[in-house]
């Protein structure tokens, strides 16, 4: 019984030296992607690699991890949409900055018209 005691006396004691958790941030956003599934898939896979994720492709979605960080984005060609989800670990700024930069992938190149979107399409974090 006293070891017990002494057993939950000393877990009592570590938990309260334990490193406090960090809030994670989500941040969501939407682009509108044109061509086939698997262009959108590989225009997210390339943009993940430039900015340094480790990259797995599935027939609906790209995944990205880098460190802590993940984005997924879900290629939805025959609604000409990629939905973008960032999941950062450790700053807001840190996945509104990585939403924007892959969302600047699916836009039309400098020469080009870029996809009219409608209002109230930007990134929200919840």
């Amino acid at each position: 019984m006293l070891a017990r005691v002494f057993a939950l006396a000393l877990l009592a004691s570590c938990l309260g030296y334990a490193p406090t958790a960090r809030a994670a941030w989500m941040w969501t956003g939407w682009e509108e992607a044109s061509g086939t599934q698997e262009q959108c898939l590989q225009t997210a896979a390339a943009k993940l690699r430039d900015l340094g994720f480790s990259v797995t492709v599935n027939p609906q979605t790209t995944f990205g991890w880098r460190g802590q960080d993940g984005v997924s984005v879900r290629c939805i060609a025959e609604r000409r949409l990629a939905v973008i989800f960032v999941y950062a670990a450790t700053a807001s700024e840190e996945g509104r900055v990585i939403l924007e930069q892959v969302r600047e992938a699916f836009k039309a190149p400098a020469g080009g018209a870029a996809p009219a979107r409608p209002p109230g399409s930007g990134g929200s974090k919840f």
